[in-house]
């Protein structure tokens, strides 16, 4: 097999800006990709934690409205802290919503968050617990 890792996971989106704004202010992401020039009519947005951009968000617009169920559905997503407690708290004052409060568990300590469409995030801070 050549699997190697992921490289990208798509986030659906209503609006990237909207998308791209939060994920930047709230979660402190940067930009990756910006493009509007690989296919007519679609752009190509994605992020990343600052610290590591080897997997990429991708803020995928809905394009057509049966997709519109799409948006808020992703699975889970894992992010990686030092500090989940601390992050926590910091990402409450930005607005983040909190769906679980840190917590600890055998492997560390977790946090469920989640962003503007109700798209889950499990923040963990591994071996803390």
């Amino acid at each position: 097999m050549g699997i190697q890792h992921i490289t990208h996971v798509s986030v659906y989106v209503r609006d990237q800006d909207e998308a791209l704004i939060w994920y930047t202010r709230k979660l402190g992401f940067k930009v990756c990709d910006d493009n509007s020039d690989l296919v007519p009519g679609f752009r190509w947005l994605t992020i990343s934690p600052p610290g590591d951009d080897s997997t990429r968000i991708v803020l995928m617009p809905v394009c057509e409205e049966r997709d519109e169920v799409r948006i808020g559905n992703n699975g889970m997503c894992v992010l990686a802290t030092d500090n989940c407690r601390e992050d926590s708290r910091i990402l409450e004052k930005r607005g983040v919503k909190i769906v679980d409060p840190p917590t600890d568990l055998p492997w560390g300590i977790s946090a469920i968050i989640s962003d503007l469409y109700g798209n889950p995030y499990n923040l963990v801070e591994v071996g803390k617990g």
